[in-house]
């Protein structure tokens, strides 16, 4: 496809909105320019950034906005498309199609930050005898439970800066026994598996994956013996999109080996894809992490726990302590740690509390235009996403692009994976002209491998269709 047929396809008013989003540069970046300035050269340097970046970016891209709300039904969008989106101006510094690396915040997120850091500001010692950051905690605790389909009577949710963590924390309280898992897992899970089992002595049956980037969900229950402690899976395959059949797993595994766990790492999917914790069972474990499909800051990682794992004989205990993993941290009891009968037995130090903010602040802007209500807001995500990676697929027919796997897009998580050779010159080409992909190599260092293409809840057909164009056009 030549350079002038590729913007022959859109309508004016879609390269119009193209040409808005473009224009709009990076930001300086601030930190580097605080290092050995005086208290006023301070004052000024932060006041400056804040008027160059306007409230959070709010207003940095009205052109587009407007654009937008004059022909929404030009451009094939509701009314609920166009408000959900200007909660997302960072989304119109160019094309931002990798959400599923590192999501593009709303202006809600940050806003709760803030809010927190001015809370500490003003108060001090206040945010903890005042009760303001344990509010923050179990907001967090009764969020993501809802977020996952769980609720906090069945289980309870651990906080954690990273699902490394979260992992590590569970497999502490695993002894010896057989853990089954799929090559295609993040390189974290091939970690603390090997880890796992290293400390413990435990074997490890790694179940390979097609060419194709799939795994049958039968070649994993073969593997399931009555021995099988633990079944970790990755709910959507970070190499390929390939999503796992969580329904059949769980139900497989509490047939062949009922008294092992399904630990699930759905960092690749919480909040586009729905999970339902309460109709998956007692034995599924969820973690996942706020920066990727949420849209969230680091350090806001989380894990939901049934309470069978809390309680009782079958407790999981991890190795690690410290004084927050106490069953009255405030009592400042001395001596060994005692344990507490909830996911407070997880905890280590004290918690990170600004990444619990953002993403108490971008579940109520993901949620917005459902009532607040988090699974609808799921649902309609899906839907979304899954319509986005229906047009990366066309758009990657129409230029002759190949896709890694044949499958459609509702075997697939919010995200397609292009096949390419140079994959991070050709990303970083896509990057000096604003549209922004991820590159992952077909084995370590190498030069080929996916430019991942990612839809988002917030994100138009459009975008996608100029980003597949692009790509073909750069790799000619």
């Amino acid at each position: 496809m030549s350079d002038e047929s590729e913007s022959a396809i859109r309508t004016p008013i879609v390269n119009a909105v193209l040409e808005a989003q473009s224009a709009h540069g990076r930001l300086r970046p601030l930190l580097p320019l605080l290092a050995g300035r005086s208290a006023a050269e301070l004052l000024d340097a932060v006041r400056r950034d804040a008027e160059g970046t306007g409230p959070l970016l709010a207003g940095a891209t009205t052109a587009a906005q407007r654009l937008r709300q004059l022909h929404a039904a030009e451009l094939g969008l509701s009314a609920q498309d166009v408000e959900l989106r200007s909660l997302y101006p960072s989304l119109d510094r160019g094309i931002y199609a990798c959400s599923h690396s590192m999501g593009m915040p709303s202006v809600v997120g940050p806003a709760a930050v803030v809010h927190q850091l001015a809370e500490l500001a003003q108060s001090g010692i206040g945010v903890w005898d005042d009760g303001t950051w344990v509010d923050v905690m179990d907001q967090f605790r009764a969020r993501v439970a809802e977020l996952v389909g769980g609720d906090l009577d069945a289980g309870d949710v651990a906080w954690f800066p990273n699902v490394s963590e979260a992992l590590c924390a569970v497999l502490e309280g695993v002894p010896a026994g057989k853990l089954v898992y799929t090559a295609g897992h993040f390189t974290t899970g091939h970690y603390v598996h090997h880890q796992w089992a290293q400390n413990t002595g435990g074997e490890l049956v790694e179940i390979p994956v097609d060419d194709d980037g799939s795994v049958p969900t039968e070649r994993i229950l073969a593997a399931i013996t009555p021995d099988v402690r633990v079944l970790s899976i990755s709910h959507a395959l970070f190499e390929s999109g390939w999503l796992q059949d969580l329904r059949a797993l769980a139900a497989g595994l509490r047939e062949r080996a009922p008294g092992a766990m399904l630990l699930l790492d759905a960092y690749q999917t919480a909040g586009t894809v729905p999970i339902d914790a309460r109709a998956l069972g007692d034995h599924v474990l969820v973690t996942a992490g706020g920066h990727k499909q949420l849209r969230s800051a680091t350090g806001a990682a989380f894990l939901y726990v049934p309470r069978r794992w809390l309680q009782g004989s079958g407790a999981l205990t991890p190795r690690r302590a410290g004084w927050w993993g106490h069953a009255a941290a405030f009592s400042f009891e001395k001596g060994a740690v005692r344990r507490a009968e909830d996911a407070s037995r997880f905890r280590t130090g004290t918690p990170t509390l600004l990444g619990m903010a953002m993403l108490l602040g971008e579940l109520a802007a993901a949620s917005s235009v459902t009532g607040g209500q988090l699974g609808p807001a799921i649902v309609r995500a899906r839907r979304v996403t899954q319509g986005l990676v229906e047009a990366a697929l066309a758009a990657c027919a129409r230029n002759g692009l190949a896709v890694r796997g044949g499958w459609g897009a509702g075997q697939r998580a919010a995200f397609v994976c292009v096949e390419v050779r140079e994959g991070a010159a050709l990303a970083q080409a896509l990057a000096d002209e604003g549209k922004h992909v991820d590159f992952r190599p077909r084995v370590g260092g190498a030069r080929d491998g996916w430019l991942r293409v990612s839809g988002n809840p917030a994100g138009f057909a459009y975008e996608i269709d100029a980003v597949i164009d692009a790509i073909a056009r750069l790799r000619r």
